[in-house]
């Protein structure tokens, strides 16, 4: 019950802070944080070629596992920035 509030109260945030920006703005925005989270993705790749998949916990692997989730966050909030209506 309590993520489920948590969830609508950073939408809301979310949201409002969405609707401040200009639309002209937020699609420039947007498209930039799809082409970071784009970067981000190939320096995934290049991390996970070069270090290969480890089985430690830590190292590398952590640091994939990082730039995975700024890839990830960068691509949707570039996708909900430049489409938002």
């Amino acid at each position: 019950m309590i993520d489920r509030l948590l969830f609508r109260l950073f939408e809301g945030i979310f949201e409002t802070i969405l609707d401040l920006i200009p639309p002209k703005i937020r699609k420039v925005i947007g498209i930039i944080l799809i082409i970071i989270g784009s970067i981000f993705t190939l320096l995934i790749a290049i991390l996970f070629l070069v270090a290969g998949p480890t089985n430690s916990a830590g190292g590398a692997g952590m640091g994939v596992v990082v730039f995975a989730m700024m890839a990830i966050l960068s691509f949707l909030i570039g996708f909900k920035m430049t489409f938002y209506e």
